[in-house]
Parts: structure tokens; C-alpha cells; sequence
């Protein structure tokens, strides 16, 4: 069942006229006893491209019952799959049923394993999703054992980055194909809260491990020395001396045998046996360390701009709250910010901004004065225009100019 599933999932969520698949985001609302849910589907790319998903054959489109924006289109493909395409927009979403078959894995004495899947880029060979994010809710009277990150092949994540409110446990993987979330509950028992759930490591791999039953040390008893036997004189071979005859006239003494009494023998006293007191130290419980998520490394320009100005989005300001937040809780002392384009010259923005260099600045201009009117010290923050040096991708494509088009942030 489990290989059934993880093909499923992984090929459930497909992208395709389109050079890069940009933001997604999954949320999974299962039911009180997992036997069925609800997949919450978002995606957010860049205006004016072709977009979409395509189900795996045999998928029941009734499942669909959201989807926004009311311009789009559901049908079937000639090999039987199903087909749901946007044009022209560059955000939507969609709200699909869940049958069990789709994220459970096992199901046995009160433990429930799922595998949650947020899709698999297909637009190219290399296409790659900068922000996978996958959300689940746990249902009230589950704990959570273990969790992981997993890529499309599932392999773990070199670097997913996992945050905790509540019951709501959200995986975030950048730069990456797909992502999966592998997850094993246990059902509480009365009286028990999830807290009390041994949680494992997020970074370990979620496996199960029988654990080897200590050897328990065997008790010897102390040798017992032996009694020791005195040895009893030979009484036959006592030799009497002869008497002293003084004179032939004395009348001769009669040869009196000595009557010799053996001497007891000495029995040594047993010594008092003490057994050994065995102590088998219970082995310490350590709790699991769950590190803070760090501050995104870097942003898409069309993550946290408006498209074709120079002005943060709102979805860009909460992007960067967020960021704040980590940035202050993680002890940092400063950040510079650097802005990055691609190798076209400004354009339709040539009279405010003549150059690359120039353009680049006022982004990263533009995000280091938000970050201040929210708290961040200004005194700790840098700010560098780079325009179209350092690529992180080929020019030569829309897909690689768009991965160029960046801020950047050093920690410090």
C-alpha cells in the first residue's frame, strides 16, 4: 500500500507550459478518525503564463469542489488523466476531497501513518518549485511520534525547514522538485495529552527501530574456600625413647606404652558470603532538540514585489514580518542585503532607474526600510545594489532570469 501512495502523491500535483513552478503550498485538513480529509491546494507564479495540474489516471474529477479563479478549465486527456488549466493569471487555488488511500500509509494498534504529498514539478527537466510548503492539522486525541521532510523520490531533505503552532505542523522546502511529508500519530489515551508523546528528532529518518533489550549482567557467586582439613599425627609412628637404666641392681622398668591422644582436628569457619549487589541504571530520556527555523536565505523579486513596479506586495510584507521575527529570534547582529536582476537593461523603468546597479539598490532599499519600520535596528543593516553580476542561473531563459531576479540576505 505504501508504494501505491507514494507513487500517487508524487504524481498528483503537475505544472506544466511553464518554465518553473514558482510557490506551492498544501494544506491537509484530515477528519477526527482519518478516514477522509481535505487537500487545500495554492499556487502563486508569475502573470501572463500558462499554468496547471494534471491528476493521475483514474482520478474522479467530482473530487474537485473549489476552484479560483472561475476562469479555468477541467477535462480529460487522451490517456485518461484529468486536466485542470488557468491562462493568464499568476495565483490560484483549489480545494480537493481526500479518500483514505491518498496520505495512509498503516493504520495499526492506535498508530496511524500518512504521507502527505505537495506535488512534483514538470514543467522541465530542471524545473524546480522555490518554496515547497506542505501544512497539516492534526485532529484533537492524536500526538505526533516522529516526522520528515522527504523530496519527490522519497529521499529526505537536505534542508527543510520545519515550524510548530499548536496542532499545525508546516514544512517548508525551497528549491527543490517536490516535497513530502512522512508523519506517524498515535491515539491518545484517556487522560493523556500529546505533550506526553515521545517525539523523535525531525531531522532522523522516520523508520521504525525495535529496540535491542539490554543484556542483563549475570550474578556469580564468590568462590567458597574449601575447609581445611588439619592433618591427624600417625600414631603408630611414634617413636618412645628408651628408658634410663641407672644401675644393673635398680629392678628393670617396664616398657609402658604412652597412651596419646590425637589432637582434634581445627575446622576452619566458614566466611560470610556477601552477593553481589547488581544496580542497572536506567538509560537517561533525552528529549528531542528541534532547532529554530532560520531566516530565508534569499527572495524571489515576485515573492515579495508587485509585478512590474517597485513597491512590496502585501503577500511580500508578510513574507518579511516573518522573516523579522526569525532574524531577532535567532540572536543575529546585523544583515546585509544585497539585490540582484537579470542581464536586461531597465526598460519601462529606464527614466527612474538607468541601470541595473542602480535598480537592484532600490529593492533592496525598498526591503531594508520595511524591516526598520518593524523593528529592526537600522544600525545593523547593509544595503548593496549587484544588478545583473553573480547569476544564480543562465540568462539565456526566462526560467534562469527569473531565479537572477533576487534579494539576497548575509547574516552576520
Amino acid at each position: 500500500m505504501q508504494s501505491k501512495i507514494a507513487v500517487g502523491l508524487v504524481g498528483l500535483l503537475l505544472g506544466w507550459n511553464s518554465v518553473s513552478a514558482d510557490v506551492s503550498e498544501m494544506i491537509f485538513y484530515p477528519q477526527a478518525d482519518f478516514s477522509e480529509g481535505i487537500f487545500h491546494f495554492n499556487y502563486q507564479g508569475e502573470k501572463n503564463k500558462n499554468y496547471g495540474f494534471m491528476f493521475e489516471k483514474g482520478f474522479d474529477a467530482d473530487r474537485i469542489v473549489y476552484v479560483r479563479p472561475a476562469s479555468h478549465s477541467i477535462e480529460k486527456t487522451k490517456e485518461g488523466m484529468i486536466k485542470l488549466s488557468f491562462a493568464n493569471t499568476d495565483r490560484y487555488s483549489y480545494l480537493e476531497r481526500a479518500d483514505k488511500d491518498d496520505f495512509l500509509v498503516s493504520e495499526e494498534n492506535g498508530v496511524i501513518k500518512i504521507l502527505l504529498s505537495g506535488g512534483d514539478c514538470k514543467g522541465s527537466a530542471d524545473c524546480v518549485t522555490a518554496e515547497n510548503i506542505l501544512t497539516i492539522n492534526i485532529p484533537k486525541g492524536y500526538g505526533v511520534r516522529k516526522y520528515q521532510g522527504l523530496d519527490q523520490d522519497l529521499k529526505p531533505l537536505k534542508n527543510p525547514q520545519w515550524q510548530r503552532k499548536g496542532n499545525t505542523y508546516t514544512l517548508t522546502a525551497r528549491d527543490v522538485k517536490g516535497a513530502c511529508i512522512m508523519m506517524e500519530l498515535e491515539k491518545l489515551k484517556p487522560g493523556q495529552s500529546a505533550s506526553s508523546i515521545a517525539m523523535a528528532d525531525p531531522m532522523q529518518p522516520v523508520i521504525d527501530v525495535k529496540p535491542v533489550k539490554p543484556t542483563k549482567p549475570r550474578k556469580e557467586e564468590p568462590a567458597v574456600p574449601k575447609e581445611k582439613e588439619t592433618p591427624v599425627p600417625d600414631v603408630t609412628k611414634t617413636v618412645m625413647p628408651e628408658p634410663e637404666v641407672k644401675s644393673q641392681t635398680t629392678p628393670p622398668i617396664a616398657n609402658v606404652e604412652p597412651k596419646i591422644e590425637p589432637a582434634a582436628p581445627v575446622v576452619a569457619a566458614k566466611p560470610a558470603v556477601e552477593k553481589p549487589v547488581v544496580v542497572v541504571a536506567k538509560p537517561a530520556t533525552e528529549k528531542p532538540v528541534v532547532e529554530a527555523a532560520a531566516p530565508a536565505p534569499y527572495f524571489r523579486n515576485f515573492q515579495i514585489f508587485e509585478s512590474r513596479v517597485v513597491a512590496l506586495s502585501e503577500v511580500g510584507k508578510e513574507r518579511l514580518r516573518e522573516w523579522a521575527q526569525l532574524f531577532k529570534a535567532g540572536g543575529y547582529k546585523s544583515v546585509t542585503i544585497n539585490g540582484y536582476t537579470d542581464n536586461i537593461p531597465p526598460q519601462r523603468l529606464k527614466a527612474l532607474y538607468a541601470t541595473n546597479a542602480i535598480l537592484s539598490e532600490a529593492r533592496a532599499q525598498m526591503v531594508a526600510d520595511y524591516l526598520v519600520s518593524i523593528g529592526v535596528d537600522s544600525s545593523a543593516i547593509k544595503v548593496n545594489g549587484r544588478g545583473d553580476v553573480d547569476p544564480v542561473a543562465p540568462n539565456e531563459t526566462e526560467e534562469g532570469r527569473s531565479k537572477n531576479r533576487r534579494i539576497e540576505f548575509i547574516l552576520n
